[in-house]
């Protein structure tokens, strides 16, 4: 690979004072630029390129709705799972009742209200 040159100064000053002069544009070239834009093809089509956002959004909007109906849809249990969670919920609740009848018992006997004196005195 080459290195650049130490006297890159010089080459510098050298273009500088050697360049050429650039031609004045002609007074009439904004005009005939504007006129150019103005008539050109795509200034025409520009208005329609977002026309195809219409039906892409009513698309994309279907989809979604489409999408979040059959995802918030749960399928209906059928009549043996009915049955089943009847089952499990009244052996648990007879286990959670059953359990809170002993522990109400257990309760009764540190209630100070049931305490004789002489279980007070100890």
């Amino acid at each position: 690979m080459s290195q650049p040159p130490t006297d890159s100064d010089r080459l510098v000053d050298f273009l500088r004072q050697h360049r050429p002069i650039p031609p004045s544009p002609p007074p009439d070239l904004e005009e005939r630029i504007m006129t150019a834009v103005a008539a050109s093809p795509h200034a025409k089509i520009f208005p329609h390129r977002r026309l195809w956002l219409i039906p892409s959004a009513i698309a994309a909007s279907l989809l979604i709705a489409w999408g979040s109906t059959s995802l918030l849809m749960q399928p209906k249990p059928s009549a043996a799972e009915l049955a089943s969670l009847e089952a499990f919920l009244e052996n648990t609740w007879e286990d959670v009742r059953g359990s809170s009848e002993a522990s109400d018992t257990e309760l009764d006997e540190f209630d100070p209200s049931n305490w004789s004196n002489s279980d007070q005195r100890r």
